[in-house]
């Protein structure tokens, strides 16, 4: 993951330890920052635009169940996820794919060894939302359509990957109340 892809999400996964989330992965927080929330076994996809065919990954989610832990604070949203090689090699596992599976196996598990995780970071004050959908049933899931700060197009979902937790979701939106174009 490159972490100067985008201005208004942030994404990496060694370049945050000591100062997106500590070595036993928590988050690390800004001096002005309070934490709101915490909840474990929750994932994001984050892609750019949402109107094209093929947009572009920011930062992949995996609809299955994830080791990862989701902060809401008063600045920020970050998820903290374990680095899961299977999960990232899977789709690559094809006779054309295994040299290339090979080589990101080995630098995931580099990564992982010295302490790493991946992380995705937004500041909800940086976005407009343009359409949010949230579902309750049977699983906890809010699916929005952003534009940024940076004038870019952004579909971001964050799901519960194992069942409801309606308050965190609750929360989730909150944080982007106040920064809409319409409702959907």
């Amino acid at each position: 993951m490159d972490p100067d892809l985008n201005l208004d999400v942030h994404v990496g996964d060694l370049d945050g330890l000591g100062s997106v989330y500590s070595p036993s992965g928590l988050l690390i927080t800004k001096p002005s920052e309070r934490i709101l929330g915490t909840s474990e076994g929750w994932d994001m996809n984050v892609r750019s635009p949402w109107r094209r065919l093929l947009p572009k990954l920011i930062f992949p989610g995996f609809n299955t169940k994830a080791k990862s832990t989701l902060y809401v604070t008063t600045e920020r949203i970050v998820l903290v996820r374990e680095i899961d090689a299977w999960r990232e090699l899977k789709e690559e596992l094809s006779p054309l794919g295994v040299p290339t599976a090979a080589a990101k196996e080995i630098r995931l598990k580099q990564l992982k060894a010295r302490g790493g995780r991946q992380y995705c970071e937004i500041r909800p004050t940086d976005f407009r939302v343009v359409k949010m959908k949230r579902v309750d049933r049977p699983w906890s899931w809010l699916g929005l359509r952003l534009l940024g700060t940076d004038t870019r197009q952004y579909a971001l979902t964050i799901s519960k990957t194992d069942g409801l937790d309606p308050e965190m979701l609750t929360l989730i939106q909150s944080r982007f109340a106040g920064h809409s174009f319409g409702s959907g």
